[in-house]
């Protein structure tokens, strides 16, 4: 039996001045692992509870990065009312910036990302 292939995409912002981490942080991150139809299978991020952790990745979870990018964001907008909610969107945006130059919409062919995956202790992972 062989193993769904999924992909792993992150998006991060600069958190707003009037958020209590923000001096700790200063980013937030928004993680998904999607499968190949650009489903979203699970999805994390760097905000500080778990209880809002679980929030995002419950708004997110199911929903595709093609087809429905608009309802991401508009669930985020409606639902998500803490005070990184521009953030979120914004690094989610950095998502789907990575989804556009992936082998899911690029193909096989597609560039990998930049940087040296041996300089962050990967290589030998991938």
């Amino acid at each position: 039996m062989t193993e769904p292939v999924t992909y792993l995409f992150s998006g991060y912002a600069r958190l707003p001045q009037d958020v209590s981490h923000q001096a700790v942080y200063k980013r937030v991150g928004v993680i998904v692992e999607v499968d190949e139809q650009g489903r979203v299978l699970d999805c994390s991020s760097t905000l500080v509870t778990e209880l809002a952790r679980d929030f995002l990745a419950r708004l997110l979870r199911g929903r595709s990065v093609f087809s429905e990018r608009d309802i991401m964001e508009q669930r985020i907008r409606r639902h998500y009312r803490g005070h990184s909610q521009g953030a979120l969107i914004f690094a989610l945006h950095k998502v789907f910036e990575s989804v556009d130059q992936s082998p899911l919409v690029l193909g096989e062919g597609a560039p990998a990302p930049s940087g040296d995956v041996s300089q962050i202790g990967l290589a030998d992972d991938c």
